[in-house]
């Protein structure tokens, strides 16, 4: 359960405009905690999420808050507007510019507003990934420093994180189960890769960074996961990925897929792979496949 204030920051409204929302148009129904405070639940944070981009398109509050979550999401999915590009670039240089000059609230508002305003695809591909690629290549540079990295990652983090959560509410499809190899720690890929499948209703389970095949293999079957998806993109590791399939696979049930992304994983192509095993290029080949998954 959320406080007012931290689904105002989740979402990019104000307290005011929230209440206002509730009064005059009941769009979520908040309840009470012990001490009498408002609080939300993560499906409705992912709700006024919904209806704050709906309004940034130019739609009326008075219209939108009598839909149901499947219209509102049918709404969103229309061709979206020409000058999203433009929005995504400008979101992406005002993160980068509140990052160098270590002005963390701006950077949190203007993640916030990426999320507020940008289906999850589009948030991924069109400001996610192009503003952590830039940091990554200011920070091999010597522009941008660890710690003015490790700002924007946090936030990146938390952000993704939260939308999780409010997804994972209303999962209703397949079950898969994100992971990295050992010494594999680069996670934001595989972690925004999770905000794009459980955005499509698959049941996501996280476990992050550096695990032992045999530990991911028994938490799948645990949860039984249709599918475990992975990381890989340190090129000096790579000579460890097959055994360390073969052995994943081996533990996982049959019929369990293995999909394997991240900038190292076309390297493997050329690799003995247990049959289990699909490399996806890209997020679009991503979205393909949750597509033939979901028919």
């Amino acid at each position: 359960m959320y406080s007012i204030k931290a689904v105002a920051q989740a979402t990019g409204l104000t307290v005011e405009t929230l209440r206002a929302w509730e009064r005059r148009y009941a769009v979520v129904t908040p309840v009470r905690d012990a001490s009498g405070r408002r609080v939300y639940r993560p499906d409705d944070v992912l709700r006024l999420r919904r209806l704050r981009e709906a309004t940034e398109r130019g739609h009326p509050i008075s219209r939108l808050a009598p839909l149901s979550d499947e219209r509102l999401v049918a709404l969103l999915d229309a061709p979206a507007d020409r000058r999203a590009g433009g929005t995504a670039a400008m979101l992406v240089a005002r993160i980068l510019d509140a990052a160098t000059e270590f002005r963390a609230a701006e950077c949190e508002q203007a993640v916030t507003l990426a999320v507020a305003v940008l289906p999850p695809s589009q948030l991924v591909n069109e400001v996610l990934q192009p503003l952590l690629h830039e940091v990554g290549e200011r920070w091999h540079r010597g522009d941008m420093s660890i710690s003015q990295e490790r700002l924007v990652s946090r936030v990146v983090t938390r952000h993704v994180g939260l939308m999780l959560d409010a997804y994972d509410r209303v999962a209703r499809r397949e079950t898969i189960v994100f992971a990295t190899l050992p010494g594999e720690r680069h996670e934001l890929g595989l972690l925004m890769s999770a905000m794009i499948c459980a955005s499509r209703g698959f049941k996501v389970h996280y476990l992050g960074a550096d695990l032992p095949p045999a530990e991911i293999a028994r938490f799948a079957r645990e949860v039984d996961a249709a599918i475990v998806a992975l990381s890989v993109v340190l090129n000096e590791r790579l000579s460890e990925v097959p055994p360390q399939l073969a052995t994943l696979a081996a533990a996982l049930p049959a019929g369990t897929a293995i999909w394997l992304g991240g900038s190292a994983s076309p390297m493997l192509a050329g690799a003995a792979l247990p049959a289990s095993c699909i490399l996806l290029r890209d997020a679009t080949e991503l979205e393909q496949r949750l597509e033939m998954r979901q028919h």
